[in-house]
């Protein structure tokens, strides 16, 4: 087991909301979007939809909200339609992907210039969340909604030796890999923002976000050494950059949000360390990467490409699951004419040999004659 390890965690001080700035339009497909570093929509509701008793999805930092009942109708679409491949996500057919998001749609509804997009970002996670889903089912006891015939069919699957292999490779490579990065479990970092948002008054700031999710709820302790030493060093940074201008006693006001993301290493692929894509949560990237306008467009630009890319992605998966399914029929027709063939091959010889025998015996009556 590592050893605990325990660093100082100085008193952050509230700092000030960034002021808003105003989001730019982009085209993917058919979908518009308002990007700053990532995607923050509204969907727009007309008024023949506004009694509509559907929970309206919106999608910030490339997550559907609201997140955790998304999750959770996702899940509830598994259950009412279940499929005897399904044990795994990319087994099962995408005709029956297709009906759990048609089903999927019976909870939430959007604007539909943004459909493209709630429907790249379901497919992720729905993959994520069918992953957890089946491992539940993993178990000794049939749940009630599984039919007899799955249960049998998933558990054939999974008492298959290379199944069990591969599974317990997995394992071992989890358990050789660096301990929990984070503590935020299965809730996104934005999910966290937002509650410390609520619980705080102010939107949090990266460094009180990066605490909330890198260290122990029970003892306050980090989750690795890396975190600490990120902690250490921002701490470090932090007292340099308040240091009195010559001739002052005064401390220099800092940003805490500079202060981390200097901290970090900067902002890479519109990500940064600890925070993930929350850092559009707080501000645009270029208000903190030393760049110009135009560089921080590009990172818009950058991120329309990454969703585009995404959406063929999606697309390509689709078209290779429709091949597989046409190969599977193939195959099995040719197997359904092996068979036929033999059948008929079988049938002729029985009727030869019966022939042969029925002429013996009309000679053989001759013969007695």
């Amino acid at each position: 087991m590592a050893p605990m390890i325990q660093s100082q965690i100085p008193s952050v001080q509230p700092s000030p909301p960034p002021p808003a700035q105003a989001p730019q339009q982009f085209e993917i497909g058919s979908a518009s979007a308002s990007v700053a570093e990532s995607i923050n929509v509204e969907a727009n509701i007309d008024g023949a939809s506004r009694f509509d008793p559907r929970d309206v999805i919106t999608i910030e930092n490339r997550e559907l909200l609201p997140h955790e009942k998304c999750s959770r109708m996702i899940t509830k679409t598994f259950e009412q339609r279940l499929h005897k491949d399904g044990y795994t996500w990319k087994n099962i057919p995408q005709n029956t992907k297709d009906l759990y998001f048609e089903d999927f749609q019976k909870y939430f509804r959007w604007d539909q210039k943004i459909s493209g997009i709630v429907k790249i970002l379901w497919e992720k996670q729905a993959a994520i969340r069918y992953k957890s889903f089946i491992w539940a089912k993993n178990a000794k006891q049939k749940p009630a909604y599984v039919s007899d015939d799955i249960w049998k069919a998933w558990n054939d699957e999974f008492n298959k030796p290379e199944y069990i292999a591969r599974a317990q490779q997995n394992k071992l490579n989890r358990q050789a890999g660096e301990p929990a990065t984070h503590t935020g479990g299965s809730i996104t970092h934005s999910s966290h923002a937002k509650r410390m948002e609520q619980s705080l008054g102010k939107k949090p700031t990266y460094y009180e976000l990066f605490i909330r999710n890198h260290t122990k709820r029970s003892d306050g302790l980090f989750v690795n050494e890396k975190a600490k030493a990120v902690n250490d060093d921002f701490i470090r940074l932090r007292e340099e950059m308040s240091q009195p201008e010559e001739g002052s006693s005064e401390p220099q006001p800092v940003d805490d949000n500079e202060v981390f993301v200097k901290n970090v290493g900067g902002v890479k692929k519109s990500r940064l360390y600890g925070i993930g894509s929350e850092i559009s949560t707080f501000c645009s990237i270029a208000s903190f990467s030393g760049t110009s306008p135009a560089t921080g467009h590009s990172h818009e630009l950058e991120d329309k490409l990454q969703l585009m890319q995404e959406e063929n992605n999606l697309l390509r998966d689709q078209f290779k699951d429709l091949q597989d399914q046409h190969q599977k029929i193939q195959e099995k027709n040719e197997k359904m004419q092996e068979e036929m063939r033999k059948q008929m091959q079988e049938m002729q010889r029985q009727m030869q040999e019966q022939m042969k025998s029925q002429l013996a015996a009309f000679f053989r009556g001759d013969n007695d004659q």
